[in-house]
Formats: C-alpha cells, sequence, structure tokens
C-alpha cells in the first residue's frame, strides 16, 4: 500500500509532477474524466492518454486535489496465501507465553535494508483458541530511487499456525515478496522454538504442496475438485475463465490437440474453459501441464453475500518449474451490499483463509484417493 509523501498535504502537485502522480493505476480514470468535466472540459475517451496530458495543464484547486488524492490513499494491495501441512506431537495447546514473540531485527537489517518493522512480531490467539495463532506484521518499506509520490510504501502480512489434534499447519499470507520472506523467516524461527518445547519433532518439516507432487492426470482431477467439488456452501463455482498450460514434451500429443506442439506457454481467457474438450476429456491430460486457473465463485459467508475471482495454482511455474508452489489469491472481490473499507477488507481476507481451508481439505482427501488407488 502506498504512504503518502510527508509533505502532500502541504503542497498541489502540477505539470510533470501530477502527470506522474495521476498515471498511476491506483487513480481511476473516471475521476480524472470527471473533474475536467467539471471544468468545462470533455474528451471523446475516459482513457488517460487523453485526459492527463489535459490534466497536467490546469492548476488544481485544493479540493480537486483531496479527491485525487483518496483514489490513492484508500488502495490496498491483494493479498496472496499459502499454505503447508505440519505435524505436531500431540494436540496439547501451542500457546505457550514465553515464546510468543519472534525477534527477526538482524535478518531484516541485513536482507532487508529499505525496509524496517512497524511493530515487534507476537503470536497471539485467534478468537480465544489456544490452538490456533496468528502473528500480523506490517513493513515500511522505503525506496529512494522512486518517484517522489512512491518513496514509501506499507505492506503487510501475517503467519498462522494451527493444531487440531496433532494434525496442523503454518499460513503465509502477504503482499510483497518481502512480506513473502519475512513470513518464511518468522515461521522457521517460531517452528524451531516449539522443537525445543517437545511440541514439534526435530526431524519434521512443513510439508509444501508443489507442482511436482502431481501427475499432469492428477494435476487435472485436483484442480477439478477445487472449482466443482467444495465440501462447503460458502462457495460456489460459476465460471472458469482463464487457464495456463503447456504440452508435455516428453510424448506425442494427440492429433487433435497437435496444433500445441512447440508452444510454450498457452493461456487461454474465455468463459466455461473447463468445457473445452481437451479440458474436460481425460484422454488428453497426461498431454497437458495445467498450472494455473482463475475462477469465479458466488460467495455466502457470515450473512454477507457477493463474488470473488481466484487465482488457483503455481503462479512460478515459468520459473520454478516442477518446484512451484501452490499459492491462492483473490484477483476481484464484490459485495452485494455496500460496505466500509475496513469492513471489506477483513470480509476479504477472511474468505481468502476460508478458501485456503478448503483447499487443504480437498487436498487431503485427495491424497487419502490416490492412496487407496
Amino acid at each position: 500500500m502506498n504512504i503518502e509523501h510527508k509533505d502532500i498535504s502541504q503542497f498541489i502537485p502540477y505539470g510533470e509532477m501530477l502527470r506522474g502522480y495521476a498515471n498511476q493505476n491506483l487513480i481511476s480514470k473516471s475521476e480524472i474524466h470527471r473533474i475536467l468535466k467539471e471544468r468545462g472540459i470533455f474528451t471523446l475517451s475516459q482513457e488517460k492518454t487523453y485526459t492527463v496530458p489535459i490534466l497536467q495543464t490546469l492548476l488544481l484547486s485544493p479540493k480537486e486535489f483531496e479527491e485525487i488524492r483518496l483514489s490513492f490513499s484508500e488502495k490496498e494491495d491483494n493479498e496472496k496465501t499459502i499454505s503447508r501441512a505440519l505435524n505436531w506431537v500431540s494436540g496439547n495447546s501451542i500457546f505457550i507465553p514465553d515464546i510468543m514473540i519472534t525477534d527477526i531485527n538482524d535478518y531484516i537489517k541485513k536482507q532487508l535494508p529499505t525496509c524496517e518493522l512497524e511493530r515487534p512480531i507476537r503470536f497471539i490467539k485467534q478468537n480465544g483458541n489456544d490452538n490456533n495463532l496468528i502473528a500480523e506484521f506490517t513493513i515500511i518499506r522505503k525506496d529512494i530511487n522512486k518517484s517522489w509520490y512512491e518513496q514509501t510504501n506499507k505492506f503487510f502480512g501475517k503467519v498462522e499456525l494451527l493444531n487440531e489434534n496433532g494434525k496442523g499447519l503454518v499460513r503465509l499470507t502477504y503482499t510483497a515478496l518481502e512480506t513473502r520472506d519475512i513470513g518464511e523467516q518468522i515461521a522457521k524461527i517460531q517452528i524451531e522454538k516449539y522443537k525445543e518445547q517437545g511440541l514439534i519433532a526435530k526431524d519434521v518439516r512443513p510439508q509444501k504442496i508443489l507442482c511436482s507432487d502431481f501427475t499432469n492426470e492428477n494435476r487435472f482431477a485436483f484442480f477439478y475438485r477445487l472449482t466443482t467439488n467444495l465440501d462447503t456452501n460458502n462457495f460456489s463455482c460459476e465460471n472458469i475463465k482463464d487457464v495456463s498450460i503447456k504440452p508435455e514434451e516428453s510424448i506425442a500429443l494427440p492429433e487433435e490437440i497437435q496444433w500445441m506442439d512447440n508452444i510454450k506457454r498457452i493461456l487461454l481467457s474465455g468463459d466455461s474453459l473447463d468445457k473445452k474438450f481437451f479440458m474436460r476429456e481425460p484422454k488428453y491430460h497426461a498431454s497437458i501441464i495445467l498450472w494455473s486457473v482463475e475462477a469465479v465463485f458466488s460467495y455466502i459467508y457470515k450473512n454477507e453475500k457477493g463474488h470473488i475471482t481466484l487465482n488457483l495454482g503455481f503462479p512460478d511455474y515459468s520459473s520454478k518449474g516442477d518446484n512451484a508452489e501452490f499459492e491462492i489469491n483473490i484477483s476481484q472481490f464484490s459485495t452485494n451490499k455496500k460496505l466500509d473499507m475496513n469492513s471489506k477488507k477483513k470480509l476479504k481476507s477472511q474468505l481468502l483463509s476460508e478458501i485456503d481451508r478448503q483447499k487443504t481439505i480437498v487436498y487431503n482427501k485427495f491424497l487419502e484417493d490416490m492412496k487407496e488407488k
């Protein structure tokens, strides 16, 4: 999340300073178009390539610039989440007051010198549960090489630990690479503390869900279950709108999909992509590597209704291949009734945690079914 310049309330940018500020994705084209219309300036298009050059020639009033600032300051970063299975020695409480503070200041100074923590990191009980702990953190990143309006940024992250009768997980939620790195470090330190306490066996490691854990056919089956076979009434998949695939290079392609041969990546966008014959029919699945799906879900959760678009899959597959880890994020989010910004942010975060919980249920059931075959 961008932090406004410390002197932004004391001056109004113009010319080139205003052009860079207004061209940010955080500031909507409709807001700029509206200000121009109020000035009696009408353009054939609302696109910023037309409106921003006009805007930068104006001297804005304090009221006009304040309206633009609101668009800048209220934009939230998109949360992404990954979770890993973690076995505990028993179902005993994991809330131990003496080890709930995690010190990573030395790590940040050495590895992330442009960042600092907003406050110390402390695990607390979630909903009063001794076996469901969460540590939320915010970093402030300063970059003097950026433009005047984006030199300081805030990024949020959290680490969750869960123990359900000895079976549990560690869940990392992040909004930037830095918060992912910090989350990884927090989890590593905290797990070592639990090993010293005898709550986690010395040889236990959190189990990632990697692309290599699946055959091509099994990966299709897993994605199918995630989108159509959730054991909950909270979510219902309405549309598969994007898929990322490529042909398997080690085997000959069936005649019907030989057009894929020698293509490194195929990104399909549209509606009902799961109905395409090569997506629907299992005989083609051994010949295709599927690593990412974007799907639209309706949701009913805690008396709230709306729609979310989920990115499910292995986003780093292009660079990490089989070592890419499964990840979920909400790329679009809407509510049927109007909520304030904090309520929307809280609901979106809860939905992300809940869909990740459903993913864990689907994955564990999938593993059980694979063992029985």
